[in-house]
């Protein structure tokens, strides 16, 4: 290899590094912007002003429906998979499908909490994470 190859090769791999180093970074944020104004673990008013009444559960279908997949897949123990619990203004309020009784008109934002988190502040059983609404009269 010549003398004048060495500080090219030298270049291309710095810019490889640090392009790799750049993505890394970005990609790596916990927090990302939707499309309404939100990030993904969180759905603001003004989000939810944009979408005709509705069931909070309808809402989060719309709008992140992640949320309302199952997060883990059952296993020959346990058959059932695993969903997010339902918190309302920091109360346990049902399953997953209790999201049909909120009325979207009342919240004023709904958070998702991943299943670590949500064993940190709950304890165990948390598995599928906790889609927390905090509705326009609780805290």
């Amino acid at each position: 290899m010549s003398c004048t190859a060495v500080p090219r090769v030298r270049k291309t791999v710095a810019n490889v590094l640090l392009v790799g180093l750049l993505v890394s970074m970005a990609s790596c944020g916990p927090y990302r912007r939707s499309r309404g104004g939100g990030t993904s673990d969180l759905i603001v008013r003004s989000e939810i002003l944009r979408v005709p009444d509705r069931s909070a559960f309808s809402l989060i279908r719309l709008l992140r429906p992640r949320w309302l997949e199952a997060r883990s897949q059952g296993t020959p123990r346990n058959p059932t998979p695993t969903y997010a619990h339902i918190y309302v203004d920091n109360i346990a309020y049902g399953p997953i499908d209790s999201l049909y009784d909120i009325s979207t008109n009342m919240i004023d934002q709904i958070n998702f909490i991943g299943s670590l988190d949500a064993t940190t502040l709950y304890g165990t059983g948390f598995m599928g994470g906790v889609i927390h609404v905090h509705t326009r009269r609780g805290g």
